[in-house]
């Protein structure tokens, strides 16, 4: 079985419009659309007086006649919520700069914006401002903010490597949980990898017993773009809970042109929220949906400083894996045994087991990961390669 490396790789995102695990016929099908979507652009001159510089995507450059805005929701559709999130609020500095000009876009929107493109503007938008906060949060030392609770590491690496912190908030009914876990710059693509096969969680995702804690459903409803996901994720709860369940809009992005990061945003939704997220179903007893919010951040081990100068020194590591997310489990009290087995057990035991399966899919030890991977090579692993390249290239 041939390893998994991370000497070129790069990472993959999701946009709302494309709606299937992306194949060839659906690339041209889209390419299409952003051709028609472009012409459109150009015919009403939509925005083209403002003087921006048009910038190189991965797929092609972006012609000159192209509007702002077209080439800002290209970024995002390349994966690049940011930097079309940047795009797109210096179009905004513009349309409130003159009286005049805010008149005459006013009018072109009129003529040529769809209801479509408007909503996708305000989803980068939104997604945008939701990542640079907790992407400002992981970069800082949590060993610096005397909030956070520390909690010793169980199972990958020692204390130089994995650092766990938690919070609880509102009296003790909502948590908060931040891993920092630092790597190789070979891991890096494993991670990414195991990661982003959803539908692989179930064959190594652990469960307990006493007191019972399963993960009795992972399930992905879809796939938008190369790597954005929904998923639908069932937890069989210990007692005084029911089962919970969580629906997670899983939205991945590199940063890695202008910041050297790449991320993964993660919300909870439901129905009212996005269509197609299905009703619960209580076929197997009472289920109540929680809500989630936090993501993942990957980027180099600062230079400076003592919090990583082992992990840097000893292990010769130069990467940061970040996960941070707070939950709300809709219930108005939570013993203080289920926060502790959370906090001392669970994330532990979860964490370690998910940095051992990214081990193995480096050393090409996973049969089905390594399948999944080879089946997508074209249409993910090689452009994941790609950026990865160009992410080392700039951070190290």
């Amino acid at each position: 079985m041939t390893p998994v490396t991370s000497t070129t790789t790069r990472l993959n995102h999701h946009h709302p419009l494309a709606s299937e695990q992306p194949k060839e016929e659906k690339f041209l099908s889209f390419t299409q659309r952003e051709e028609e979507e472009k012409e459109e652009d150009k015919e009403a001159g939509d925005d083209d007086d403002i003087d921006y510089d048009r910038e190189k995507t991965s797929k092609n450059i972006i012609s000159y006649c192209s509007s702002p805005r077209t080439v800002a929701l290209d970024h995002f559709r390349d994966d690049r919520l940011l930097q079309s999130a940047r795009l797109l609020r210096k179009i905004c500095d513009s349309l409130v700069s003159s009286e005049e000009e805010e008149e005459e876009l006013k009018d072109t929107k009129e003529k040529e914006v769809k209801e479509e493109k408007e909503k996708l503007v305000k989803y980068v938008l939104e997604k945008a401002k939701q990542s640079e906060s907790f992407i400002e949060m992981l970069r800082e030392d949590a060993e610096k903010d005397s909030s956070w609770e520390t909690q010793k590491s169980f199972s990958f690496g020692g204390r130089d490597q994995t650092k766990i912190y938690y919070k609880t908030m509102e009296n003790d009914t909502k948590l908060i949980l931040r891993v920092d876990q630092a790597i190789k710059r070979e891991m890096l693509v494993p991670v990414l990898a195991t990661l982003n096969e959803s539908q692989l969680y179930a064959s190594w995702l652990p469960s307990w017993t006493m007191p019972k804690l399963k993960f009795s459903r992972t399930e992905k409803l879809d796939q938008r773009g190369r790597c954005s996901q929904l998923l639908l994720v069932t937890v069989e709860c210990p007692w005084p809970f029911s089962t919970r369940e969580v629906v997670l809009d899983a939205l991945a992005f590199d940063d890695i042109d202008e910041s050297g990061v790449v991320a993964v945003l993660l919300n909870s939704c439901d129905c009212e929220d996005d269509e197609r997220v299905p009703a619960i179903d209580h076929k197997f007893g009472q289920c109540t949906r929680v809500d989630f919010h936090g993501g993942f951040l990957f980027r180099a081990i600062p230079s400076e400083g003592e919090a990583w100068k082992k992990a840097r020194e000893k292990h010769e590591d130069e990467m940061i894996v970040s996960f941070i997310f707070n939950i709300d489990p809709k219930i108005s009290y939570v013993p203080v045994s289920v926060i502790q087995f959370i906090t001392r057990t669970v994330i532990g035991t979860l964490w370690g087991m998910f940095m051992k399966i990214a081990s193995k899919v480096k050393n090409g030890e996973m049969k089905e990961h390594a399948e999944a991977i080879q089946s997508k090579r074209l249409v993910l692993y090689d452009w994941v390669d790609e950026r990865v390249k160009s992410m080392f290239a700039r951070i190290f």
